[in-house]
């Protein structure tokens, strides 16, 4: 089935998605923080290299920490909110990723040091020439690349409220 889907089929995709990358981060991070005295070079260019950022992406905005706990948390709460309306279950893979990835950072951002809403997130993935990102970073951006891949192809994110002309958006987007 391509198109949209009942709430029943898609939630718990949506849920079972964002459980298993919060898992994965957290379970990742713990790790690290244990194992990660030293860096461990993998690749030439690749690390496991543990580091704490208070930032955004590349430690851009390091003095906006509350901010981006606030963003975080709104992203988590509309997509628990909005997730009975994912129309497919690609679309639920896509939110589950997302929403489990910035669980996990807001999870760093809420119980590290240096305190409530001010925690520096466990980075331990280096590229060299890149950043340093953790799991939480990779399931936001698979979940981001599917996105677009979905809104590309024009694959609906809502299910129609009852009572919505087929085919039309559902009423908050129009």
């Amino acid at each position: 089935m391509t198109g949209p889907q009942p709430a029943h089929r898609t939630w718990p995709t949506t849920a079972a998605c964002a459980v298993l990358a919060l898992a994965a981060d957290q379970a990742s991070k713990a790790a690290a923080l244990v194992l990660l005295v030293d860096p461990i070079p993998v690749l030439p260019t690749f690390a496991l290299r543990l580091s704490f950022n208070t930032g955004a992406a590349f430690s851009m905005g390091t003095g906006l920490t509350p901010v981006l706990t606030l963003i975080a948390a709104a992203v988590v709460g509309y997509l628990v909110l909005r997730a009975p309306r994912i129309a497919t279950r690609a679309w639920a893979v896509a939110a589950g990723l997302v929403g489990g990835g910035a669980a996990g950072n807001l999870a760093d951002r809420l119980t590290r040091p240096p305190g409530f809403a001010r925690g520096a997130v466990v980075d331990f993935l280096e590229v060299s020439w890149f950043a340093s990102f953790n799991i939480a970073d990779v399931a936001i951006t698979c979940g981001a690349v599917v996105a677009a891949v979905l809104s590309l192809r024009g694959t609906p994110l809502w299910r129609p409220l009852a009572g919505d002309a087929v085919g039309a958006p559902p009423v908050d987007q129009q």
